[in-house]
């Protein structure tokens, strides 16, 4: 374990807005993480944050957050393992900022050094940077794909409907009935309790109803994904030329072939 990683360990200090890592046995294969990375991640991707029964037909990969074309040594460093979806792995690719960016801020969000209320805010369903780490990360990962669009605006309905049915429930439960007048107290108790069986079918619908719509919605090609990637190459072309000789990706290199004798 680095020593970066110690200091974010268990302990009076620590920020709760982290991830928080579990102590591993050190020495396996990074795939052997899998099921603990789950866990420490809460089963969402550590960019995008959907979720695994969120993404669907979207895989839930291990992504390397220094990738291993530029830091073969940290290929099966647990501390360098992310939870994330296919999706955003594959946005992210082998993309390598160099120290001089990082200093400027321009690298990738990471959920267990970085809080993300102190990165990134919403503006109803977009997400906004706060930083220049939240500005590289969203638009890099585009993180206001339609897709993650579709799927806030899901979660919030759901919010609401929840708290309704909740707030709704508990204004029923303190319904004076015995203080209502004679004639009518039969029929106000009867519409309660009818409401209440109601109710209680409704929390459970609601789950059933959401996940079907995010199941036919999310998957739906994105009309402006060409726009989109356009846009994206332009501001990641912009970035990097404010670096010039520091590459943001690991350089090939080359093989040459022996001379024939």
């Amino acid at each position: 374990m680095s020593s970066e990683s110690k200091a974010q360990g268990t302990g009076p200090l620590e920020d709760p807005r982290l991830i928080r890592r579990s102590v591993v046995e050190p020495g396996k294969r990074y795939p052997d993480y899998r099921q603990t990375l789950r866990h420490d991640f809460y089963h969402a991707c550590a960019y995008c944050t959907i979720m695994e029964y969120e993404a669907q037909s979207i895989g839930m990969v291990i992504d390397h957050y220094e990738p291993q074309k530029a830091r073969p040594d940290l290929t099966n460093d647990y501390d360098n393992l992310m939870y994330a979806c296919s999706v955003c792995n594959e946005r992210k690719s082998d993309r390598y900022p160099p120290p001089e960016a990082r200093r400027d801020g321009r690298r990738f969000f990471r959920p267990d050094h970085d809080a993300r209320e102190e990165h990134f805010s919403r503006e109803g369903l977009l997400l906004e940077p706060l930083s220049e780490v939240g500005k590289y990360s969203i638009s890099a990962l585009h993180l206001n794909r339609a897709m993650l669009l579709k799927l806030r605006d899901i979660r919030k309905r759901a919010s609401n409907c929840e708290a309704l049915i909740s707030h709704g429930i508990s204004a029923l439960r303190s319904l004076p009935i015995d203080s209502l007048p004679q004639h009518i107290k039969g029929r106000a108790a009867s519409t309660v309790s009818r409401v209440m069986e109601a109710a209680e079918t409704m929390s459970d619908d609601l789950d059933s109803i959401l996940r079907t719509a995010a199941k036919s919605e999310l998957i739906d090609p994105d009309p402006n994904a060409k726009a989109y990637a356009k846009e994206r190459d332009a501001f990641l072309a912009k970035v990097e030329a404010l670096y010039p000789g520091k590459p943001f990706r690991p350089l090939k290199t080359r093989t040459t072939r022996k001379a024939r004798r």
